[in-house]
């Protein structure tokens, strides 16, 4: 045999092993079912925004495909809740997504985990259409964490967080231990940022400060970042340009973060250098996957930095370029994967919506600080985040061919919020949760504590021999549980502190109050002396529409806020206060502002409307139908019959 025969063998046999595997024919023929969640976006917004001629590709879509009138999200109406139904076809109650925040029997009473971080009990789509042979992947979606089990073939979570933003003041003195350094018209300037990282050794950041003007004046106007002297340069900014640098920590975890320099004085008296958090994802897939995405995307960026924005290290524009460098690296990591690995279904998501939502829904006069120039200055901010979902959406249908199909979902709505209550606050007034002296829970003594998400709380009972520390006997149990239910049940949602009612009157002192918004006004001042729950249901009661009650994981009591409302949880020194969170979600799902949405475009699909009453449990079930696939038994929604015509 030739050495050229060979060597050209050899290529071969390389890129058959390190290259997605792709025929001319798979590829004429793939299809891949993408189903794409914008995380809160609301029914009625979107429909709107599009009327309005802001969302363009969103038109696209619904004037070649399909558009749901009559939907609904679950109960309770919260992200992994709404994301697990989506993805598995069945109620929390079974797939365990009772609440964003869960807690565990035999921990301690104050314990509670993320539910974007916990495993689902119910095999999701991803996972289960991946045993029948097909191949699929997920991106970031809610209830996809690979390292939690029920992984699709491919996939990418959120990773460890692994140290926090800062704004650091860089001292700059005379290099030293430097063999090359950058040409410039000044002496060349030193200094070093170290980061504080979180199980595992510092990392120390070299920046070397350059004056490239011949100016015959101290004039430092360019920045080169190194992670080791001597080494590559990671990056180099002049002022206002962003910047970031990535490592490997622990050798497989590519971590990293995004900074820029404030101002900086071209004579180096005073540089401060702001930093996102530093952060990676969990990649896992065959081969060199991780290996793929690492060197083609990089670390995945911080989502957003609220901190910095409130602190003024950065502005409005600062804030939007990190939320817009996220959603582009969600973007160009999941329409890489559709193009280079094929696969059947592809699942990813988009959380700006939800977030800007939160923060910025100020549509009721009864809110904090509430004045008709702010509400329009912070629906200019989601605005924005809804025509950054459109973008996404446009660079998709650039990679659609005609077999594909998209589905633009979301997992629920958001509804305007005027007053927090603090369930935690109130147990504590009865005695039934008790601190020590410096102000933590005594899991020893307490007997209920709440744990809160958007319009709801599981109250928990610190029953003996299934709490870690339990106090409370089987005997006690049902009267602690009558107690805890009489005490919210006889709540009223009383004037809110003196304090905060100042701050209400400081931001209303100049506004125009229309007619029918003095009573609100004066409302909020007086206190409302009404009931803020819809809802106090206790395990064992019969509600149809509390099925969450039913998992083992649930409370002993279960809090849910009627509109206006929302369930803070901690304890900020009084059970009722002004809400400083705008926007809220997790009450009754029928409420108008709480309506998701679906569009559905691609193959055979024609302009058309969704008329069935129908829910996000139906998605999974029709997704089963589409691809062919044995779905499981478990499923509590329906297939979308009108979603089958032209979906095959």
């Amino acid at each position: 045999m030739s050495a050229k025969l060979t060597s050209f063998i050899v290529v071969v046999l390389v890129t058959q092993l390190f290259l997605p595997q792709t025929s001319t024919a798979q590829s004429e023929e793939s299809s891949t079912y993408m189903v794409v969640s914008f995380d809160g976006m609301r029914h009625d917004f979107t429909k709107n925004y599009i009327d309005d001629g802001l969302l363009p590709n969103f038109k696209k879509v619904a004037d070649s495909g399909l558009v749901a009138e009559d939907i609904r999200t679950i109960y309770p109406s919260l992200t992994s809740a709404s994301h697990a139904a989506m993805a598995t076809g069945a109620m929390p109650g079974k797939t365990g997504m009772i609440s964003n925040h869960l807690r565990m029997s035999n921990t301690d009473l104050a314990d509670n985990k993320s539910a974007f971080f916990s495993p689902l009990d119910a095999t999701p789509i991803w996972a289960e259409a991946k045993k029948q042979g097909k191949t699929t992947a997920t991106v970031l979606f809610p209830g996809s964490n690979p390292s939690q089990g029920n992984k699709a073939t491919y996939a990418v979570y959120f990773g460890t967080t692994w140290a926090k933003n800062g704004l650091d003041d860089l001292t700059f003195t005379v290099p030293i231990e430097w063999t090359d350094l950058p040409e410039s018209f000044s002496p060349v300037q030193e200094a070093t940022l170290t980061l504080k990282l979180e199980d595992s050794m510092d990392q120390k950041v070299y920046i070397l400060a350059v004056d490239s003007t011949d100016n015959e004046k101290k004039d430092y106007d360019t920045f080169y970042f190194y992670t080791k002297k001597n080494g590559v340069v990671m990056d180099s900014i002049s002022d206002s340009e962003w910047g970031s640098i990535s490592f490997l920590i622990n050798t497989d975890h590519l971590a990293g973060f995004s900074f820029k320099l404030k101002e900086p004085d071209p004579t180096l008296d005073k540089v401060e250098l702001y930093r996102t958090e530093v952060t990676s994802a969990d990649v896992q897939g065959p081969a060199q996957f991780q290996k793929n995405i690492a060197s083609e995307f990089g670390f995945l960026p911080v989502q957003y930095d609220d901190d910095a924005l409130k602190k003024g290290w950065i502005t409005r524009v600062d804030y939007e370029d990190i939320q817009e460098r996220f959603a582009q690296w969600t973007t160009d990591v999941s329409l890489y994967i559709k193009e280079q690995y094929k696969p059947d279904i592809l699942f990813f998501y988009y959380p700006q919506i939800d977030h800007e939502e939160h923060k910025y829904l100020l549509v009721d006069p009864r809110q904090l600080d509430y004045t008709k120039k702010k509400s329009a200055q912070f629906m200019e901010y989601i605005t924005w985040a809804y025509e950054l979902s459109d973008q996404a959406v446009g660079e998709v249908l650039k990679t659609m061919n005609k077999n594909d199909r998209l589905l633009l979902v979301s997992d629920h709505g958001m509804e305007p919020v005027h007053t927090m209550i603090s369930p935690n606050h109130e147990l504590e007034e009865a005695g039934l949760l008790i601190k020590d002296k410096d102000g933590n829970i005594d899991s020893k003594k307490s007997k209920a504590f709440a744990v809160a998400s958007g319009a709801i709380a599981h109250i928990y009972i610190n029953l003996e021999d299934r709490e870690k520390n339990g106090v409370v006997t089987e005997e006690e149990y049902p009267e602690v549980q009558r107690e805890i239910k009489e005490l919210f049940t006889d709540f009223k949602a009383t004037e809110p502190s003196f304090i905060n009612r100042v701050k209400y009157l400081y931001h209303r002192w100049n506004e125009d109050i229309r007619q029918d918004d003095e009573r609100s006004f004066f409302k909020v001042l007086a206190g409302s002396k009404e009931s803020p729950f819809e809802k106090v249901v206790s395990v064992g009661e019969k509600d149809e529409d509390m099925e969450i009650l039913e998992h083992e994981q649930a409370g002993d009591v279960l809090l849910i806020a009627k509109q206006g409302y929302y369930i803070g949880q901690d304890d900020i020194g009084s059970s009722v206060e002004l809400a400083e969170d705008r926007g809220s979600h997790g009450g009754n799902p029928e409420r108008t502002e709480l309506r998701p949405i679906l569009y559905v475009t691609g193959g055979s699909y024609s302009k058309g409307e969704i008329k069935e009453e129908i829910s996000t449990l139906d998605i999974a079930p029709t997704l089963y139908e589409l691809m062919g696939l044995d779905a499981p038994g478990f499923m509590d929604g329906k297939v979308i019959r009108e979603m089958l015509e032209g979906g095959e």
